[in-house]
């Protein structure tokens, strides 16, 4: 009898045993710790609730909810862990289940551009002796701050050679370029992020062996990351090549 006690005590304990390990032990994050996102722009977090034996809780209930005070650059859907942006600002948010929080994951809400203006000549003659024109380029900013215009770094700038139209025998004999010195798999469109003081440039490079057009016409065009073309695009360059 006392042995038919111990055995279903025994289970009873394994039984408890069991059932705790399938509670919530941890949150993890899909995806990185820092975030950066554009400000007008959306970001999309998710976690995953995970269990003692480190299985995914599939029906776990996780909210989520801004860690610092004072952030107003951004708001985050408490049951959907999407992130909505208004305006240049940092904080960190995190994922919570049972009470429980995940690490905090740092957003970063950079400013969107909003204006795109050449900072080089944007008429330039090619000499005979020469490979390639001189740097066309351009500057993207935030104007919106209330200091001075702010360059912007990182952000995409779209280079494109209009003229000749694309496909025509004549731009064969030019590709837009940075540093290489022989085209790309598409030697008239080249997409440069800004570096310092928010410039991006390229230059309209000779092919060698060939014959460049008379003229070419390059565009400049910027856009947020929303889609939206910003003011001053395109920027409109015009090679010559004697």
């Amino acid at each position: 009898m006392r042995r038919l006690i111990l055995i279903a005590a025994l289970a009873l304990a394994c039984t408890e045993i069991t059932g705790d390990s399938d509670r919530i032990i941890a949150l993890e994050i899909i995806g990185p710790l820092l975030r950066t996102v554009e400000e007008g722009d959306t970001l999309q977090l998710e976690a995953r609730a995970l269990d003692a034996n480190g299985d995914i809780v599939p029906d776990a209930v996780i909210l989520w909810a801004v860690v610092d005070t004072g952030v107003v650059g951004f708001t985050i859907g408490e049951t959907t862990g999407l992130v909505e942006t208004t305006a240049p600002d940092t904080g960190r948010v995190a994922a919570i289940a049972d009470e429980l929080p995940s690490e905090p994951v740092r957003i970063e809400v950079s400013p969107a551009p909003d204006s795109v203006a050449s900072v080089s000549a944007t008429r330039d003659t090619v000499d005979s002796g020469e490979p390639a024109s001189a740097a066309l380029t351009v500057e993207v900013l935030d104007t919106t701050s209330d200091a001075l215009p702010l360059p912007l770094i990182g952000k995409p700038v779209h280079f494109d050679v209009v003229e000749p139209p694309p496909g025509e025998p004549a731009g064969a004999g030019i590709f837009l370029a940075t540093a290489d010195t022989v085209p790309g798999a598409d030697p008239h469109h080249l997409e440069v992020v800004s570096q310092a003081l928010g410039q991006a440039w390229v230059v309209v490079r000779k092919v060698s062996g060939t014959t460049p057009p008379d003229s070419a016409v390059v565009h400049a065009t910027v856009v947020t990351a929303t889609g939206d073309t910003v003011a001053g695009s395109p920027v409109r360059f015009v090679v010559l090549f004697q």
